[in-house]
Parts: structure tokens; sequence; C-alpha cells
């Protein structure tokens, strides 16, 4: 329950924040979302198994402009410094994490009447390691006195390779020893290679940690200490996942002592599947093996270690490559991957790979072993050996690194699916390598991230808050619920506040009377391409694919002086595609942008940058993908509809993002355009409608069918859409 100073408190935030921030008001929708926030927090589980309903759980759908990041962190603030918790904010996206670094979080501390500290959490992998740049810096040096008269042109562009890789190695150690740079990636002021990076960082397996000589003034450790000290965490979903996984508090508090907030978490479910998607290659694995078992002596001989440990490495990668080499020839054999280059096992695999399959995973597990303790001996080594141990370890973790695959790859693959419950998708993809050979990759991914959610985090973090612009589809919290594992749990608080924004009066969508089906493709790009003359009218256009095919298809079809006003996505990097737009229209030019889904969601074009949004088709995703075909074949087993249960939900929420992108501020205006008359001829085009905004809506050809629960003022006029209860 909230208690009355913690009322006070916020109520007391929100007024400073009033005083404080010219322009600042606080809108009703936010008022709204700072009681919801509070009220879930104020049910935080004080110990493990509490909350089992879900009451200290908050889903909250609000729309651009409601001001969701100060109505959750106020409360948040308040609440995780009243009942001693740790706060851990997540975002999805580079740019809305940083959102919160350089500008919400300062301008909190400034004016909140409650004082507090916050920090990034970030992997070891975006900081420099110090032992590693003065080794690799050394090494390198000594390397490149090879001079003479005889040097050929490609030894020569060789070693100026090699002198551009040390200069920016010994630039990047010197700025860490005069302190100009702290170590982080992400306040270089340079562009990093990534090749170049990762001879100045390392991971876990090749970190020393207490043991390196460089400890005190590791940038990640330091960093790591901040985290520790912080009252207000800021990561991201992968981040926090990967430390659900490891021993509480290495990474991030224990979930326990931790309230969350998830902002952007309707990506969270599909995180976690990517999260435990695991695969590696037949051909290719065999290759390291080699390798790995060179490492291996290598450290035992340098070290004067145990050599049971080259035995051992010896041993088992022989057994491995032997599985490995049976499984591509049994592959090789069924004559399964000349037509289609994917098979996907449906259920558990067949008993020829399962046979061969546990020798893989047999003799990977003790490989894994051996890794392990050969990691353990040279860290024995590192107080008298560190900079020779740095070393080794850079290489002993990467074959550590490749075997752990191998053994989380065959976990799942070898996995035993429990009965209504998701599976794991299963699959074998043919690919070609570089020397022309065949190779197969096998595949495993859960198809559903519920159950690992439900372990990792709904049954052990001390509250929880998700919110999005995007939560709802067809007008539900279904589909949200069910992929993220919170569906049954009654004590969830919901809120849906709507944008703040005019759409009515500020903008339109239209839906123009197409003559072609988008499932006559050829018919159909031909139309799209044909009507782009009167649709770019206006400065900022944004016109969004469903394939990239169709893309390239209608700016072929434009007309010379349409294509060089269009900026298309995959042509130069994105970053570069927006600063170009933005350029063009400053200077009172049109542009448009064709892109892909991956432009509807976390991209802001406000103002004249985007007054018009035209989505060629609406954004079915084409279910090729054998984890996609194993989830909808899942869901047909069990007597339910994969079309309505996952096809057209996705499908909304895909809509809804993408349309958002038109109003982005109070003052914005425009039209949104839907090339695809399914919408309105479509039983389902109902269900796609419901949910989105309160757009003023005109539909051409008015004799066409119209879907119940739309109404017409009058012929010709503009529509209004009211959905149904």
């Amino acid at each position: 329950m909230l208690r009355e100073e913690e009322k006070s408190l916020i109520r007391d935030c929100v007024d400073s924040m009033k005083s404080s921030i010219d322009g600042f008001r606080s809108r009703w929708p936010q008022l709204q979302m700072i009681a919801a926030v509070a009220h879930a927090l104020a049910s935080c589980r004080d110990r493990e198994g509490a909350n089992e309903s879900g009451s200290n759980i908050a889903v909250i759908e609000a729309g651009t402009g409601t001001g969701k990041t100060f109505g959750a962190l106020i409360p948040s603030l308040v609440m995780a410094r009243s009942r001693g918790k740790k706060l851990v904010i997540s975002s999805s996206t580079v740019a809305l994490q940083q959102q919160y670094v350089y500008k919400d979080c300062p301008t909190l501390q400034e004016v909140l009447p409650i004082g507090f500290k916050f920090a990034v959490a970030k992997g070891r992998r975006r900081f420099a390691c110090v032992s590693r740049l003065a080794g690799d810096t050394m090494e390198l040096r000594q390397g490149d006195a090879v001079e003479g008269e005889s040097e050929t042109l490609e030894k020569a562009r060789e070693r100026n390779d090699k002198q551009h890789v040390v200069r920016i190695l010994r630039r990047l150690a010197d700025s860490l020893e005069d302190g100009t740079w702290n170590g982080d990636r992400d306040e270089l002021r340079i562009q990093m290679p990534e090749e170049i990076w990762n001879m100045a960082s390392t991971d876990r397996q090749g970190c020393t940690g207490k043991q390196c000589a460089h400890f005190a003034k590791c940038p990640y450790y330091v960093a790591k200490q901040k985290v520790r000290d912080a009252d207000l965490i800021i990561a991201n979903h992968d981040l926090v996942l990967s430390a659900l996984t490891m021993d509480a508090g290495s990474v991030l508090p224990a979930p326990e002592q931790t309230m969350f907030v998830f902002d952007e978490a309707h990506s969270i479910a599909t995180k976690v599947i990517e999260r435990f998607s695991e695969k590696h290659a037949l051909q290719g694995g065999r290759e390291w093996l080699e390798a790995a078992v060179t490492c291996t002596r290598d450290a035992v001989i340098a070290m004067s270690l145990d050599k049971q440990l080259t035995k051992d490495a010896l041993q088992n990668a022989k057994g491995v490559d032997v599985a490995l080499d049976d499984l591509h020839k049994a592959l090789t054999a069924t004559h399964a991957f000349e037509e289609k280059k994917t098979r996907r096992f449906k259920g558990s695999l067949p008993e020829w790979a399962i046979r061969t399959g546990r020798q893989i995973h047999l003799h990977s597990v003790e490989l894994q072993k051996t890794f392990t303790a050969l990691r353990s001996a040279l860290l024995e080594k590192a107080p008298s050996e560190g900079a020779l141990v740095n070393q080794l370890l850079v290489n002993v973790g990467f074959f550590a690194g490749k075997v752990d695959n191998l053994v989380s790859t065959w976990d799942l693959l070898l996995s035993k699916d429990e009965d209504h419950e998701a599976p794991i998708a299963r699959w074998v993809e043919a690919v070609t390598r570089k020397d022309g050979t065949q190779d197969f990759l096998v595949c495993a991914s859960p198809i559903s991230g519920s159950g690992k959610l439900r372990q990792l985090l709904w049954e052990r973090a001390g509250a929880v808050v998700l919110m999005s612009a995007t939560l709802t589809s067809c007008g539900t919290f279904d589909l949200f619920l069910r992929q993220a594992g919170l569906a049954g749990m009654q004590g969830i608080s919901f809120l849906q506040v709507e944008s703040p924004f005019d759409y009515r009066s500020r903008a339109k969508l239209s839906i123009p009377a197409m003559s072609s089906d988008p499932t006559n493709a050829e018919a159909h790009t031909a139309e799209v391409a044909a009507r782009m003359e009167g649709l770019i009218t206006t400065n900022g256009t944004l016109v969004i694919f469903a394939s990239a095919k169709q893309m390239r298809d209608v700016f072929s079809r434009l007309s010379p002086e349409l294509q060089a006003i269009t900026l298309m996505q995959g042509a130069v990097p994105k970053a570069e595609l927006l600063t170009r737009h933005r350029a063009a229209v400053d200077a009172g030019k049109r542009s448009v942008i064709f892109g892909l889904q991956s432009l509807a969601e976390g991209v802001d074009l406000p103002r004249d940058y985007c007054t018009h949004v035209v989505c060629a088709k609406l954004p079915f995703s084409v279910p090729d993908s054998p984890m996609e075909e194993a989830r909808r074949e899942w869901i047909e087993s069990e007597g339910r509809s994969a079309f309505m249960e996952v096809t057209l939900p996705e499908t909304a929420v895909r809509l809804k993002q993408l349309l958002g992108r038109l109003l982005r501020t109070m003052d914005d205006w425009g039209t949104a355009t839907i090339l695809d008359r399914r919408i309105v001829t479509k039983r389902w085009g109902e269900q796609l409608m419901r949910g989105l905004p309160d757009f003023s809506v005109h539909i051409e050809e008015p004799k066409a069918p119209v879907l119940a629960g739309v109404r017409i003022r009058a012929a010709g006029e503009d529509l209004k859409y009211r959905a149904a209860a």
C-alpha cells in the first residue's frame, strides 16, 4: 500500500518540476501514469516468492507526448528510495539510453527535492582493457621493424596497416594514461573500427580480474563500482537479460532487491528469444578444434602447467571432430538441401541426429571442463606472470567461447519439449563457404520468451514497470501478455493513456481507391509507383515498405526527378540517411525516405521533416524463418488460429508504430496514407483499425464495402472510425 509520506514526496517532486522547468506542465495522462507506477511499486516483494499474482507489476501504454519518461522516473525514484531498493531503467535503443544519461537524469538531479546518483551499466566489451592496450601496442611495435629494400608492395601495405593500428592503440593508451579518456568506447571522439577495438578490449574469459596489475584503474571495474554505488542504474534490455543469467549482483543488483522500469517494453519478448537462440557450423567448428588444442599446449608449456590438460583437450577435441564430421556426412547423404537450403525438424531431432548430437555434446562438455581448469590454472599464475598470462587468456577465452557455444546449441537441440509448453525450434541451414564447399549450420531457438521471462524476471524482481507507446494490439494487451509470459497473472495493474496530440484536427488517415490487390505483387508495385508523384507533395515524406524487393522495384520506376530527391534505406547508413533528409528539408526542398519496418520504430522526424507517412502495404510478416514456422505450427496443433493469435495482432502493432511516425510534437500535422485496401475490405481490417490514434479517416470510393464501426458522415467527406468496445 502507498504510504502518505510517499504520496506527499511524489507531489513535492511534481511541484518542483513545475516551478523549476520553464514550460513544464504535468498533463492528466502523466498524472495517471505517476499514480499507476507508484501503486505497483508499493506492492514490491520484500522476500523471494511473494506477490505471485503480479500485483507488483504495472503494464502501461502511453502514447507519444504523454511525458512517460518523467511519469515513470519521478514515482520510481521516490519508491525505490522509500522501500530501500535499487532502481534499474532499461531501454532497447542507444538513442533512448543516451536521452536518459545526458538529458532526463541530469535534469531530475538538478530540480528534484531528493538526491540520487545514477550510472550507466555496460558490458565489459564496451571498455578498453589497460593490460591489452599496453601488450598489443608493444607487440605490434616489436613486429614493426621489418623494413628493407626487398620489401614487396603487399608487405609495405601490411606494414603501413600495422603502423596505423599502433598509432590508434597508442593514442588510446595515452588518453587513458593522462586522464583525457575514461576507457568507455561510447566516449571516444574518433571512429573506431571493430577489428581494432577488439584488440583494445577483452571479454570475461580474457580478464584476470583482481589478479591483474592494472585492476585498480581498469575502466570496466571503475564503471562497475559506480553502478554499485548508484541509486538509479541505466541499462538496456540485452544487458539486463544477460545479468539475470549470471550470479546475482555480478553485473546488476539482485533482482529481488531491484525495481525495474522497462521503456520500449514491447521488444522485450523478442530480445529473450534472440538472447537464448544458438547455432554453430559443422565444418567451421572442426577447423578451430586443432587450434584450440594448440592453444592449450602452448599455455601448458609456457606456464609449466599439468600436462594432463593437453591430453584431455586432444582427446575431447578429437571426439567432437569425429562427431561433427559424421553429422556433416549424414546431412549431405540425405539430399534434403538440393532444392531448399533449410530443413526444419518437426518436434525432436531424428534418432540418427540425436545419436551423433549426444557425442558432440558429451565431448564438448568435457572440453569445456578442460578450458575451465586451464583458465583457473592460468589465473593462479597471474600475480607473478601477469603480462604473459593476459596474452594467453585472450586465446584461451576465444576458444572457451567457441566450446560454450557448442554446448549451449546442443543443450537446446537435445532438450525435451514439455507437453502444452512452447517447444524449441530446431533446424539446419545449408551454407556455401568462401572456398565453394558446403557447410551446415545447426540451429535451435525457443519460439517464445514467456517461460524465460517468468523464470528470470516476474518470479524474482522486486517490482516491474513495463511501458511503451505500443503495448496493445487490436485494442487489447492480450498479445503482449502472452508473449511476455504475463497471461494469467490476475494482480497486474494496467493503464492505457492516449496521446495528448489532437489527431482529429491535425492528422488525416487516407485510404485511396486502389485498383490492385497486394497479393498480386506485380500489379500492386506498379500502382504504388504510379501514385508516388501525387503523394509526394510536402517537403518531408516517409514511405515504409513491407519488403526490400518492392521498395527497390518502386524506386526503379520513379521518374528521374523523384529518384533525385529519394533516399533509400540501405544505400547509406541510417544516421547519414536521416542527416541528409533533415538538411534537404531545412533548405526548403522536398525529400523522401524509402524504408523498411525498422524505420517505423524509433525514428523521430518532427515538424516539417515528416508531414506524410505512406504505408505501401500492410506490414504482415512472412513466416519464412524456421522459428516463425515452428511457432505457427505449434499454435495450430493446439487448436488455435495462428493468424488471429499472432499474425494479425503483430501486424496491428507494426502498423501502429508506422503511423506513429506522423505526429511527434503538439504542433505537428500531416497525413498518413495506406495503399492497401484490405484494411477496409477484409473482415479482419476492423481489428487493425481498432486501437489506432483518433485520426480523421478518409476512404475513397465510398460505394466500396465499408466495415461495421466506420460511420460515414456524408458521401465523399471524412470518415470517423469508432472502435467497437
